[in-house]
């Protein structure tokens, strides 16, 4: 599998897209302790205001993990990991781990340089900062591995449409069921979460664009669970589906 991983970060590297949303993810992060006024003095307004746009953050890692999956079967190079004997499985992995993994990291560090210099504007500190940014992490790698095991599923660029389509999907889904039973499942003035209840942890488990509301929540059991359970989830329900498809060798 080190082949495997080693071949893929090689071709990352050639991908002028990958460095440009590198560049665009650092910017992006840094620019928002300068670009709100007083409302990010620290570190935890930093987060704060962050999350309130992770549902964006989410959909751009994960659609570049897409985009550079489905490169691979563009120009057909992920037809070879087959033919020379990989198993399913191995082929799987080695996506995770060279696509998915330095995706999610490239967010994650770029949001930990906008948290470092909004704890520089305020003697405030960190807070719980340092303990919400691994679930943050989370939470980026489960969009980007999504990403990657669903192009795998379709193997084509339409993976990286059917990412945006989920995204839009959810939100009208969850618009929908706010009109339906007249409760806002949705943020509530970008401060705080408004479902309550099991119904809202099962919304919040399964939507990734619910993962920035769960994220602003008080440091808790529940809060926890509904991070590392919707992670733990949409890993094996694609990964599954993935090695299914792949263990056909339909190409």
């Amino acid at each position: 599998m080190g082949k495997l991983v080693k071949a893929e970060l090689y071709r990352n590297r050639k991908v002028n897209g990958f460095w440009i949303f590198t560049v665009c993810m650092a910017l992006m992060m840094i620019a928002i302790p300068f670009t709100t006024g007083d409302k990010v003095d620290s570190a935890s307004a930093f987060f704060r205001q962050s999350m309130s746009s992770i549902t964006v953050s989410l959909m751009l890692a994960s659609l570049m993990a897409a985009y550079i999956t489905g490169r691979g079967y563009y120009h057909r190079t992920s037809m070879y990991e087959v033919m020379a004997g990989n198993s399913p499985l191995r082929i799987i992995l080695s996506k995770i781990i060279s696509i998915a993994f330095p995706t999610a990291l490239i967010v994650f560090l770029s949001h930990l340089i906008g948290v470092a210099i909004a704890a520089t504007m305020n003697s405030d500190g960190l807070g719980d900062i340092l303990v919400k940014e691994p679930l943050f992490f989370l939470a980026l790698f489960r969009a980007t591995i999504f990403g990657v095991l669903l192009t795998m599923i379709v193997k084509s660029m339409v993976g990286t449409a059917l990412v945006y389509v989920r995204s839009i999907v959810e939100t009208i889904g969850l618009m929908i069921a706010s009109a339906i039973t007249g409760k806002d499942l949705m943020f509530d003035d970008g401060t705080d979460l408004a479902v309550a209840g099991d119904g809202g942890v099962i919304l919040n488990t399964l939507c990734l664009s619910q993962q920035g509301a769960v994220l602003m929540q008080p440091i808790g059991g529940t809060m926890i669970a509904e991070v590392v359970l919707g992670f733990v989830g949409e890993v094996l329900l694609w990964g599954i589906i993935s090695y299914i498809i792949y263990s056909r060798k339909d190409y």
